[in-house]
């Protein structure tokens, strides 16, 4: 393989500013899990690798990073209707966008995985999870 920094979390930075950008995320904390930050702000989305899987092939393997976008906001009587917009807006920007090269290599356009509920320490946090997974092609030795 060739080495480069970090490649699999070559997309930490792309996912960050791309979410940073949209309208109804404004006034949430866009975070990632290598970044020093205070985890007690919300609403927040927190983008972080939850895992990967690997095809090979025969110049190399297939690396299918998954990617977490946790969005949180405080229980109450706008929380339903937060999550709901930062949802939409989530997946409409995601799901099938091809982040382009980074890292060294080319990466295939994110998809949308499942949709969870995560448990929060905090009981007055509610929240979802999404997961999207894309791929790369890590060349191995010939």
């Amino acid at each position: 393989c060739t080495p480069g920094p970090d490649p699999m979390l070559a997309l930490t930075t792309p996912l960050k500013t791309r979410l940073q950008a949209l309208p109804q995320l404004t006034g949430w904390d866009v975070r990632t899990s290598t970044e020093h930050a205070d985890r007690s702000v919300v609403p927040a989305a927190d983008v972080r690798v939850v895992g990967a899987g690997a095809s090979p092939r025969s110049a190399g393997v297939m690396l299918e990073p998954q990617w977490s976008i946790t969005l949180m906001v405080r229980r109450g009587d706008t929380a339903a209707a937060e999550l709901d917009a930062a949802l939409d807006a989530v997946v409409c920007t995601l799901h099938g966008w091809q982040p382009g090269s980074h890292g060294g290599r080319g990466w295939e356009p994110l998809k949308l995985q499942r949709i969870t509920e995560p448990v929060f320490e905090d009981v007055g946090l509610v929240g979802y999870e999404l997961v999207f997974s894309t791929a790369g092609l890590y060349q191995g030795q010939q």
